[in-house]
């Protein structure tokens, strides 16, 4: 029972980790040095192509679900389903 709560535990450690690294990615890639640059674009990117001006890539997993789903309403919360009137 303790092996699986702490993999419950390390699981979402691993997603929160994932999660904020995702909405922090544009500020960290700015202030890092060039071999951190690389290391975030090997870990995050796969197939890196330069077409004239435009960079194609694909993401690896799970930064392809995260790009998929970050512009979605997916992501917000729910209203509450015993929503009280206002007084």
């Amino acid at each position: 029972m303790n092996k699986l709560h702490f993999a419950d535990e390390e699981y979402y450690l691993t997603s929160e980790y994932l999660l904020k690294l995702a909405q922090n990615a544009g500020k960290l890639f700015k202030s890092s040095e060039i071999h951190e640059k690389r290391l975030l674009l090997n870990l995050t990117l796969q197939n890196l192509e330069l077409k004239g001006r435009k960079v194609l890539f694909d993401w690896k997993k799970p930064f392809d679900k995260i790009a998929l789903y970050a512009p979605r309403q997916a992501w917000l919360r729910r209203e509450d389903s015993n929503l009280q009137p206002r007084t």
